[in-house]
């Protein structure tokens, strides 16, 4: 069953509901969540910017999806070293990953996973609610930015890599960058759902890096699935057009 997206739903006028923190919201993105269907990069970046000033910390940044998007797929390597870089002194930095395979279409692919870069870590970690289909995707993005995240010396380092032997080398490299690794997560029962599981879980990473990562530094990643699981598909829209129902308020 192919998920459900905004060509499924009947045409009406897509008037503003919600303009918060320079997301605009319209009728169609609250028919999104009122029905059985895939969600889009709109109401994810609502969230997230929901969730920023719900739970503010300077040690964690969200990444938008049509950034994240971007930073996957660009071919212009300083505009994407200078977008990055600026995201070192962050502890936490989550992207989004969609699997949309055709770059002019702005509401393209099926499924939406997350991919977390923890610094103290130095790890990115990658939550997919079915699992690794977004594998490849979280790779590309993943390799797009890691030499850019790290506050490492990469530079000094990279000039030395010549001059060491290749079992060394690497050694060496895997030291200088961020490792990969796929994370236990909930798995969704369904096509469509992926949305709700990203934001539930990026919800958990967010009051864990506020509640949890200045208390203890020694735990090095939040547990979701403590903390997230199949629920999310029954209750979490209802919860965000409440959220939204209130914000219009």
């Amino acid at each position: 069953m192919a998920a459900k997206t905004h060509a499924d739903i009947a045409p009406f006028k897509d008037e503003e509901v919600l303009i918060y923190d320079s997301v605009v919201l319209r009728r169609s993105d609250l028919a999104l969540l009122e029905g059985p269907f895939y969600l889009n990069d709109r109401i994810l970046e609502f969230f997230f910017s929901y969730l920023s000033l719900l739970h503010p910390s300077e040690d964690i940044h969200f990444v938008t999806p049509s950034i994240s998007y971007w930073l996957a797929n660009s071919k212009d390597f300083e505009s994407l070293k200078a977008f990055v870089e600026p995201l070192k002194p962050f502890k936490v930095v989550i992207f989004t990953v969609n699997n949309n395979d055709d770059m002019s279409k702005t509401d393209g692919g099926t499924h939406w996973s997350l991919l977390v870069y923890y610094k103290d870590a130095n790890t990115f970690v990658h939550y997919d609610s079915i699992r690794c289909l977004n594998g490849r995707y979280a790779m590309k993005l993943y390799e797009a930015v890691k030499g850019h995240v790290s506050s490492r010396d990469t530079d000094f380092r990279l000039e030395d890599l010549d001059r060491i032997q290749n079992k060394k080398r690497r050694f060496a490299m895997a030291a200088m960058y961020p490792c990969f690794r796929e994370y236990s997560t909930p798995q969704q029962n369904n096509y469509y759902d992926c949305g709700l599981y990203v934001m539930a879980i990026a919800r958990v990473i967010c009051c864990w890096c506020v509640n949890t990562l200045k208390k203890n530094d020694e735990i090095l990643f939040p547990d979701i699935l403590k903390n997230v699981d199949n629920s999310v598909e029954s209750t979490m829209r209802i919860e965000l057009l409440n959220i939204i129902k209130y914000l219009r308020t």
